[in-house]
């Protein structure tokens, strides 16, 4: 069994954002059974680095395309965006610097944070982009 499991629940009805979110799913997973098998520090670095990229090529994709239908909550969201990656931005430096490691209370907060923004945030812009929203 995943870590984080992907359903329905989180589906946004926009495939490239919900294909997007699946490998944030995947990649916290990839992440959790790294630290569960006991990888060695330079395994966790590559997902741990590979996570906070793939967030940044998703949410510019994402924010682009609320631009492009006129989002009238893109600000807000755009601001979460920003608030995670300088998160992972300044783990990624802590952890390569040798001043952090993964720990379970990480992969909770990764959790935590994707499914909320997903359940909140994301369904609300998938749900303006809904014909006849």
């Amino acid at each position: 069994m995943a870590y984080m499991e992907w359903g329905p629940a989180l589906e946004t009805g926009h495939d490239q954002i919900d294909a997007e979110h699946r490998s944030l799913v995947d990649a916290v997973n990839r992440l959790h059974g790294a630290l569960d098998q006991g990888e060695d520090q330079e395994e966790l670095g590559r997902i741990l680095g590979f996570l906070r990229d793939y967030a940044v090529t998703h949410f510019t994709a994402e924010e682009a395309l609320m631009i492009q239908v006129g989002y009238p909550r893109a600000s807000a969201h755009f601001a979460a965006h920003a608030d995670l990656i300088m998160r992972l931005s300044g783990l990624l430096a802590d952890f390569r610097a040798g001043r952090a490691v993964v720990t379970t209370a990480l992969l909770a907060f990764l959790e935590e944070w994707l499914v909320d923004h997903i359940l909140r945030q994301d369904q609300d812009f998938g749900m303006f982009m809904r014909p006849g929203a």
